[in-house]
């Protein structure tokens, strides 16, 4: 595939095999919001909503390409479709939104984290943008300024994956608000913005970021040192080419040669610890220093997931086209090939969730508590945008 052909490529992926998936198998058209844990022709495994991540992000999805590719009616009707449950049945009485809850909105799950607001920040913020619903708008952002101070705390108890004795700062908590920053920017900048990306980039490219070993390191100290044992060389390979996407997609807005260098730095480097060399494919994670992964994480490592996948398709893509080097593009090929033909499944649509080292399928499962149509969606839209020599930044 020649890089002009992305657009036709990936809109022809989108509308054939992505989104008619979610579309016409996500709806409960009976208590509202999205199925999301679906077999592989689409029918339910599981009814209830078991992350309400998945109900933000379908959402914001949806919409999004109801405001970025065009206003088809029925993208945004299933858009709202995951903002009124989540506005229905997502919020407990202290205002914390819940991990889970059954399929006509009854609590399972207590929030464990802020990563259900972020993405419910995410559908509030689009569904306000293609509506013109400022009252929604205004929502998003309170919900943002709320969550804001507190994850800046890496001592506070609001993160269950803390170790009380041993605080600790997680790369999430840059990753994720950096790209939120950025949609609620692009619907309608406002003062705190810029200083708060700045934030999120600092604690990415100079707390957990280590350029002399080309990797950035998922946990690290409150006093940003090395953790000892494997939680201190736990790598990623996935979020840091996702991390330069982001920190790319800044460098084009704010025109910042040095800044692009450094998104540019991260998707290689990610690529280049993650690819499998044996059985192709990016792992799940590695150890920084190469030694066994301790743990249940281990169970999943070596594995290979979508949501890498559709992130390395279109940031080696991004990168190719933002430095003009080859080693890109070769690699951009490589992880295409690999994708279509273990992950893409042409008789019913979307993509397996979860292979083995090997490449097999673990389980059939097109949808999963995590696994929706959002990084499909997102980086399969962005890949057809992609024109040689435009600049533009990608929101």
């Amino acid at each position: 595939m020649k890089s002009t052909d992305l657009a036709s490529f990936y809109e022809k992926q989108l509308e054939q095999q992505i989104l008619p998936f979610w579309l016409r198998y996500a709806p409960d058209n009976e208590c509202g919001g999205y199925v999301t844990c679906l077999d592989r022709d689409g029918s339910v495994i599981d009814p209830d909503k078991l992350c309400l991540w998945s109900q933000g992000r379908m959402a914001w999805a949806f919409a999004w390409l109801y405001n970025e590719w065009r206003p088809e009616p029925e993208w945004l009707e299933f858009a709202e479709r995951g903002v009124d449950f989540l506005l229905a049945h997502g919020f407990s009485s202290s205002g914390r939104m819940y991990y889970a809850t059954q399929r006509d909105g009854t609590p399972l799950l207590a929030g464990q984290d802020y990563h259900v607001e972020f993405s419910s920040i995410l559908a509030f913020n689009e569904v306000a943008r293609a509506r013109g619903d400022s009252e929604l708008r205004r929502k998003a952002r309170e919900m943002f300024d709320h969550a804001w101070p507190i994850i800046q705390d890496p001592v506070g108890d609001w993160n269950p994956w803390q170790q009380p004795f041993n605080p600790c700062r997680q790369h999430g908590y840059s990753l994720i608000p950096l790209n939120v920053l950025q949609h609620l920017r692009a619907g309608g900048e406002e003062p705190e913005d810029n200083p708060r990306i700045d934030t999120c980039i600092d604690a990415m490219l100079h707390l957990h970021l280590k350029p002399e070993r080309r990797l950035l390191l998922e946990w690290i100290g409150a006093d940003a040192s090395q953790l000892p044992g494997s939680r201190g060389r736990w790598v990623n390979p996935g979020h840091m080419i996702e991390g330069g996407i982001f920190i790319i997609h800044e460098a084009i807005h704010r025109r910042d040669a040095e800044l692009k260098q450094h998104g540019l730095d991260l998707i290689r480097w990610g690529f280049d610890c993650g690819w499998d060399r044996e059985f192709g494919g990016i792992f799940n994670d590695i150890d920084g220093d190469g030694k066994p992964i301790m743990g249940h994480t281990a169970l999943l490592a070596d594995s290979k997931l979508w949501w890498q996948h559709a992130e390395a398709l279109y940031g080696l893509a991004l990168a190719h086209r933002e430095s003009g080097d080859p080693w890109y593009w070769e690699q951009y090929r490589r992880v295409h090939d690999y994708s279509f033909s273990h992950f893409a499944d042409p008789e019913f649509g979307e993509w397996y969730g979860m292979l083995d080292r090997t490449g097999r399928p673990i389980n059939r499962a097109k949808g999963m508590e995590r696994k929706n149509a959002f990084h499909i969606v997102r980086n399969f839209f962005w890949c057809s945008r992609l024109k040689p020599g435009d600049n533009r930044g990608r929101g």
